[in-house]
């Protein structure tokens, strides 16, 4: 079946060069164009499409308001602006109901680069609920503490970029909504950072306050809504991932910005735990207790209950959000990295091992399965005597940060 795109742009000499730059996709794609959104909206409302490409300023319905319908009628749809507008304000408003801003002039092949992400990312989901409910997504909640510290933080008269950067950088749900941002060209920045703490740098402080405390990018989480899900727990283990995974790739001598990139990955891996509790919250329970009674790991019983992992969920938010490709990959297979077709070292390969040795090294809970190390796969990668190294470096820092909090 071929996937079903929807170009809507007020102007024509647009549309008829973006039909003859996609001349060559009528194979693969079936393509419509539109120029009023509101016929736009009723096409939506009418029939299904897999992305929609939307402008921004349009006179009949500027582009924010049309994709926030288009997201109410279609939320499965994969939401892109490509637009030559710099209106901070309206941008503003496109930065929760799109998934990707990319600038005009726009060159064929990264628009169809993003697409064809996009759309083999979900590939993996066989219940259609959780892949829309994925491409819905505008936000995830934060864990209430941090959520609290930055907002009193950029509530200040002078508020630090320091410490707003370092509270999102301890955030799951903030790290990865800032990341969107800066891997996006929403404010005309378009670039791979190395940490969270460096795209707020990059967007500054007056954006940064905008997008919390009017746009309302990060939200937090409400624990009598998820009261089966600990929250805590789950930013512990991804906090430490992300600091052993940064270890590790630190051991294997890569450079600065490569060892932050597997933080990043270790931070984000389980971000699709958070997804899957948040959005299905008596599903997952079932999951939990599952993994509880001994049926299996939680990787195990999400396949078994939703026919995905929170890693291909994860995946696939990120995807969309446009996070770099290496640390989609690691998010994507941290459980299963002998099935991605790069040996050799990876954020992939830092991010499983330091998966499996911070359960090791840190017990949460008992009554849950650890997923094993996949030995085959260190194997071929030529790296299954580094592992007592990586494990003897991973034990000190797990030591020393107990200590540390036992300080405080």
């Amino acid at each position: 079946m071929k996937t079903r795109i929807l170009f809507v742009d007020d102007e024509p000499n647009v549309l008829s060069a973006l039909r003859r730059m996609f001349h060559d996709m009528r194979g693969e794609w079936d393509m419509g164009f539109v120029s009023d959104p509101r016929e736009a909206l009723r096409r939506i409302a009418d029939q299904h499409y897999d992305v929609v490409v939307a402008d921004m300023r349009m006179p009949a319905m500027d582009g924010a308001i049309f994709l926030r319908e288009a997201q109410i009628i279609s939320p499965g749809t994969i939401r892109i602006v490509l637009s030559g507008h710099s209106d901070r304000d309206m941008i503003m408003q496109t930065v929760r109901p799109a998934h990707q801003f990319l600038p005009k002039p726009c060159q064929p092949d990264e628009l169809k680069a993003v697409i064809a992400r996009g759309l083999s990312l979900r590939e993996v989901f066989l219940d259609e609920r959780v892949k829309n409910v994925v491409a819905d997504i505008d936000h995830l909640p934060t864990v209430p503490r941090l959520y609290t510290a930055l907002v009193n933080e950029l509530a200040k008269p002078n508020p630090s970029i320091k410490v707003v950067g370092g509270l999102i950088s301890q955030d799951v749900g903030m790290a990865a909504g800032i990341l969107k941002l800066v891997n996006s060209a929403f404010f005309g920045l378009r670039t791979h950072v190395s940490s969270p703490s460096h795209a707020v740098n990059l967007l500054g402080l007056e954006i940064v306050k905008a997008l919390v405390l009017t746009v309302g990018l990060f939200d937090c989480f409400d624990k009598a809504v998820f009261h089966n899900f600990e929250l805590e727990k789950l930013w512990r283990h991804s906090m430490s991932t992300g600091r052993l995974a940064r270890e590790i790739a630190c051991l294997e001598g890569l450079s600065g910005p490569d060892q932050e990139q597997c933080c990043i990955a270790g931070l984000l891996h389980d971000v699709g735990k958070l997804v899957m509790a948040t959005n299905f919250p008596d599903t997952y329970s079932q999951v939990i207790i599952g993994s509880q009674q001994g049926q299996g790991t939680v990787f195990d019983m999400e396949c078994q209950i939703f026919g995905a992992s929170h890693a291909e969920v994860g995946a696939y938010l990120l995807g969309l959000w446009g996070v770099d490709d290496a640390v989609v990959r690691a998010v994507s297979r941290h459980h299963e990295p002998g099935r991605d077709r790069h040996a050799g070292f990876s954020p992939l390969t830092a991010v499983h091992v330091a998966n499996r040795l911070d359960h090791e090294l840190i017990v949460f809970s008992t009554s849950h399965a650890i997923n094993p190390l996949d030995e085959l796969y260190l194997a071929a990668s030529g790296l299954t005597d580094r592992l007592p190294v990586w494990r003897e470096a991973c034990q000190k820092l797990v030591t020393e940060a107990k200590e540390a909090d036992e300080d405080d």
